[in-house]
């Protein structure tokens, strides 16, 4: 298989599942379900017997026309047949339809399964189409032609009857902008993208979830508005979507440097290896996150800095209340009693919930903002941690 085979094939999968989203995204039934691969490229409802059977063609640079030759009509239609013979009760209640971003010629066969025809005739389509086996010398096409000639004439005329073509479709880029149209009230325009983007992640696991199930697999429209409306939310203005997953496995020489100053601060108060792992991971995913969050323009002017004095506030009135118990001891404290209240106040603020919007909810926020201002210096848990660092640093 050449390359440019290759990526057509790949861009067909791609279309094919795009379409779907899309498909049930504008679907007028609130209760309609759809399946990917499983009865046919695309499907309309539940059980044994779908409901309306999709095969979705796709031309990248040629869109070509479908005219009574065309391959992309007989394989079709082939798939069609093989599909009636293994399920009898698709012919009384499945409805067949072929969408393609290619036109169907006036007076081919195509033309007249046109759903939008003014002259739809399934009768004369199927004559065409009759005409065609007997006429045709494409070797190609054979076992089309056969899997055709073999299906009882009654039979036939049914399946044509319940047959419709719908040409000139959206091709795959355009139908991105089509997914965004429908969901353009789901959030300001400035987020749609990527809500849009998201939907697709979403989307793209469950077609994949779908395709490597034994029995078919019905997303319904219901899951997607639900999807569509959570991710909404998110860009709400008293909220920030999370985007950044889960690290593990994260070790401090994952970091530079010059990023690993909030480690030595939880080494002065000696805490244990696996809280250690726990701290960098939040450190890493809060940086990543916040970063991402400037970078998209999610965060208002300077929201970020009072962010960070509302959270060096709230450290300052537990760590010089710890400080005030500790002038307590005088000449006889101890390094293990500074250990010990330094590990107390660290979890002391761990614990406290000190969000950056008010439903931005997510604990690592907070605990990993800690960390970056514990990287600055500007916050500490060990009583004299401004003046260890600096001779740490110095060693």
């Amino acid at each position: 298989m050449n390359n440019h085979h290759a990526a057509e094939q790949m861009i067909g999968y791609l279309y094919q599942a795009r379409y779907a989203l899309y498909l049930l995204l504008s679907s007028d039934d609130e209760q309609s379900e759809i399946s990917i691969e499983k009865f046919d490229d695309v499907s309309f409802g539940t059980g044994d017997t779908p409901e309306i059977m999709i095969q979705l063609k796709h031309h990248v640079k040629e869109y070509g026309d479908l005219n009574n030759a065309s391959t992309d009509i007989w394989r079709t239609l082939k798939v069609w047949i093989d599909a009636v013979k293994e399920n009898k009760n698709l012919i009384s209640k499945t409805k067949f339809i072929i969408m393609t971003t290619a036109s169907a010629p006036v007076g081919t066969a195509a033309y007249h399964l046109k759903i939008d025809a003014d002259k739809r005739n399934s009768q004369r389509a199927y004559d065409i189409l009759k005409k065609v086996t007997v006429e045709s010398t494409n070797k190609s096409h054979e076992s089309y032609y056969s899997a055709f000639i073999s299906m009882p004439e009654t039979i036939m005329r049914k399946l044509l009857e319940d047959a419709f073509v719908v040409d000139k479709s959206s091709n795959i880029m355009d139908v991105e902008f089509d997914i965004k149209k429908a969901i353009r009230y789901s959030s300001l325009p400035q987020h749609i993208d990527k809500i849009c983007e998201r939907l697709e992640g979403w989307w793209y696991k469950k077609a994949i979830e779908a395709l490597c199930s034994e029995m078919p697999i019905f997303i319904s429209q219901r899951q997607v508005h639900s999807h569509i409306v959570s991710v909404g939310l998110e860009y709400a203005s008293d909220n920030l979507p999370i985007d950044i997953n889960e690290f593990e496995d994260l070790e401090i020489d994952s970091l530079p440097s010059n990023d690993q100053k909030f480690y030595k601060q939880l080494k002065l108060i000696c805490i244990g290896s696996n809280s250690l792992r726990m701290a960098i991971r939040d450190y890493y995913r809060a940086f990543q996150q916040r970063a991402n969050w400037v970078r998209e323009e999610l965060l208002f002017t300077n929201e970020l800095d009072k962010y960070e004095k509302r959270l060096i506030d709230e450290w300052e009135h537990s760590f010089y209340a710890m400080q005030d118990d500790l002038s307590d001891y005088g000449d006889q404290i101890t390094e293990d009693i500074k250990v010990t209240r330094g590990k107390k106040l660290y979890r002391e603020i761990e614990e406290k919930d000190l969000r950056i919007r008010d439903r931005c909810s997510d604990a690592f926020v907070m605990r990993g903002s800690y960390h970056i201002l514990a990287n600055q210096s500007k916050v500490g848990w060990h009583l004299d941690f401004y003046e260890r660092l600096k001779n740490l640093l110095k060693d």
